[in-house]
């Protein structure tokens, strides 16, 4: 059976299932995912953005027919982690704009299951951006703000907004979102200069909201071009690695314990985290009050549908959209990464 049958089946079969709305106080865990879509491009010319290879007449021959199996991929993933375990919270990048996003949760069973979402255009260049998909009935959203990334020494310099959302889960507790891109790595010393700006806004942020907040349930997330050993993590964010330094820091990485899971981003053969996700202590099981994440550790959700064989390095590869100039069809060139939170009993 071929892969796109496997998931058209998988699909189905949850579309069976009864679609009446669960009382939100009967959960007693939600799933946040994040995932990197991969050049999730409206195909219409944008003349404000550096979008022409997106485009029916550009040299990627971005159409209609492309964006709908590209839309249709991303969904069938989302519903492909089963109806127990949708995600309330799904945290994405590298979407052009608003019109994308309501063709994704509004024109695709998704809509059946109430997602809705939080997008700001970005200042990029190319117009990729980051936003927030969420389940209405069990994440009420409260506030959301784009936070820019500027450079007073270079004025030049644009990338994604940090996406900071707040809202309830389990009906009163609160959790805040910070949902980043950040800069790549095209650029060696100048571009690694760039994701430390990066780190440092976000720090700045965070700093803001423990300030208000004392006891706020945070989760950072995001492709941040770096791995949970790297310069802009670890010491500019100030969150450590490693398990011993935990009881000083704010903040902890739960991509630091999945070595066994290989990484949700390959290049030239070796796999690697770029994709992370972090929380404040007090959602760690040893220090948790009202919620916690579950196992104190997140996961890669890596179904063999998202991955192919790699006939050049061994092992798998992803199933990308586009490899290099070649047309793929796929998915996208990361992997998703999700996290449990369950509620506890107080």
């Amino acid at each position: 059976m071929s892969k796109t049958k496997r998931i058209l089946m998988s699909t189905a079969l949850l579309l069976s299932f009864s679609l009446t709305a669960i009382g939100q106080s009967e959960y007693a865990s939600i799933r946040l995912m994040w995932w990197n879509l991969e050049n999730f491009f409206d195909p219409s010319d944008d003349s404000l953005r550096n979008d022409d290879d997106f485009t029916p007449k550009g040299k990627n021959h971005w159409g209609y027919k492309r964006f709908e199996k590209k839309k249709n991929n991303i969904y069938k993933t989302i519903i492909s982690m089963g109806i127990d375990s949708l995600p309330v919270v799904v945290g994405v990048c590298e979407v052009e704009n608003d019109w994308t996003l309501k063709q994704l949760c509004f024109n695709t069973p998704l809509y059946k299951f109430g997602y809705n979402y939080v997008h700001y255009d970005s200042p990029d260049q190319r117009g990729i951006d980051v936003a927030l998909l969420y389940r209405k009935d069990y994440f009420k959203l409260i506030y959301s703000e784009p936070i820019p990334i500027t450079d007073d020494a270079d004025s030049a310099f644009k990338t994604r907004d940090i996406l900071l959302v707040s809202g309830t889960v389990f009906e009163k507790d609160t959790l805040f979102l910070l949902l980043n891109h950040f800069p790549s790595k095209r650029g060696g010393g100048y571009a690694e200069n760039k994701r430390t700006l990066a780190a440092t806004q976000l720090a700045n942020v965070i700093d803001t909201i423990v300030q208000r907040h004392r006891n706020a349930g945070i989760v950072i997330m995001g492709d941040f071009n770096d791995t949970p050993f790297d310069q802009s993590i670890v010491s500019t964010l100030g969150v450590s690695p490693y398990e011993k330094d935990w009881d000083k820091n704010i903040l902890i990485n739960l991509m630091t314990d999945i070595s066994d899971k290989g990484g949700t981003y390959k290049y030239q053969g070796e796999w690697s985290n770029i994709d992370q996700m972090m929380i404040s202590k007090n959602l760690h099981p040893r220090w948790a009050t009202s919620m916690e994440v579950k196992k104190g550790r997140a996961d890669i959700y890596s179904p063999n549908f998202l991955l192919l064989h790699d006939n050049k390095f061994g092992g798998n590869k992803l199933y990308r959209t586009y490899a290099g100039p070649k047309y793929e069809g796929g998915f996208s060139d990361h992997l998703p990464v999700y996290i449990d939170i369950d509620k506890l009993n107080n």
